[in-house]
C-alpha cells in the first residue's frame, strides 16, 4: 500500500431529456386541419429518431415513432376525402357541358348517361327534339361554365338534389340555364348524375329536359280521375230512377 489512498468516484450518470424535435414533429403530426402540418410531422419524426440514436442523453423514440404514424395515416385519410370530394365537385362545376356535348354529336346514348330518372329513360326521339331545337334557336354549342353572377344554388345544404346555374355558350352567344344535379336517392345512396336542364329563354321561350310529366304516371292519374268521377256520377243516375219509380207506383198497373 502506498502512501497515497486515491479513491476514485464514479462517474454519475449523464441527465437524459426528451427531444425537442420529437415532441416538435407529434404536435406538427396532429394538426390535422392543415394537410401541410401532417406532412412535416412524420418528416420531423424521423429526424428525431436519427438525432436519438446518435445521443443517448436524448430520449422521445415512441413520440418520434407515434408522430410518423399518426402523421401518415392522418395525411392518407385527408388525400382520401379530398379525392372523393372533388370526384363529387368536379362535374358541378363543369356543369352538363359533357352531355350537351354528346348531344350535338348525335350521341343520345352518351347524353342519357349522364342523367339520372326520367333524364336516362327518355325516348331517343325526345333527346334529338331537345338538341335539334337548341341548335335551330342559338346554333352549334360550345361551352359550358358555372354561373359566377347568378344567387347561388337554391337547394338547401345536405339536399339529395340541388340545382345550379351555368352559361350555355352557343355560335350566336350566350343563354342562362339551370341543371338540377342528384347528389344521391334515399334506398340507393350515391348517384351524381344531372336529374334535369332547363334553358332560360324570355323570348322563345324556356326548353327543359327531359320533358315535364314524363314520368308515365299523368295520364294514368288523369284516367283514374275520369274514372272515379264517372263512378261517382253513376249511383246519382240509380237514385234518379228509384225516385221515379217511387213517385209512380201505380205505372205498371193496367188501370
Amino acid at each position: 500500500m502506498t502512501g497515497f489512498d486515491t479513491t476514485f468516484d464514479p462517474q454519475p450518470p449523464a441527465a437524459t431529456k426528451t427531444s425537442g424535435l420529437a415532441i416538435t414533429s407529434l404536435i406538427f403530426s396532429l394538426i390535422v386541419c392543415c394537410p401541410i402540418a401532417t406532412i412535416i410531422g412524420p418528416l420531423l419524426g424521423i429526424g428525431a429518431l436519427v438525432r436519438i440514436g446518435g445521443n443517448p442523453a436524448l430520449k422521445g423514440r415512441g413520440l418520434a415513432f407515434a408522430a410518423i404514424i399518426m402523421g401518415v395515416v392522418f395525411t392518407v385519410a385527408q388525400g382520401w376525402g379530398g379525392y372523393q370530394m372533388w370526384q363529387v365537385m368536379k362535374p358541378v362545376l363543369e356543369g352538363p357541358n359533357a352531355a350537351l356535348t354528346a348531344g350535338f354529336a348525335g350521341d343520345t346514348a352518351a347524353l342519357k348517361a349522364e342523367f339520372h330518372g326520367a333524364g336516362a329513360t327518355a325516348s331517343d326521339a325526345e333527346v334529338t327534339a331537345f338538341i335539334d331545337e337548341l341548335r335551330s334557336r342559338y346554333g352549334a354549342y360550345q361551352s359550358c361554365r358555372h354561373d359566377q353572377t347568378a344567387a347561388g344554388p337554391t337547394g338547401a345544404y345536405g339536399d339529395p338534389v340541388i340545382p345550379f346555374p351555368y352559361i350555355l355558350t352557343f355560335d350566336s352567344g350566350e343563354v342562362h340555364a339551370e341543371a338540377e344535379y342528384v347528389f344521391a336517392e334515399q334506398g340507393i345512396g350515391w348517384i351524381k348524375k344531372w336529374g334535369s336542364i332547363t334553358v332560360f329563354d324570355p323570348d322563345l321561350g324556356d326548353l327543359a329536359y327531359p320533358p315535364s310529366g314524363d314520368d308515365g304516371n299523368g295520364s294514368d292519374e288523369t284516367d283514374d280521375a275520369d274514372t272515379d268521377d264517372e263512378a261517382e256520377s253513376a249511383p246519382d243516375d240509380d237514385a234518379d230512377t228509384d225516385d221515379q219509380a217511387d213517385s209512380d207506383p201505380d205505372a205498371g198497373d193496367g188501370d
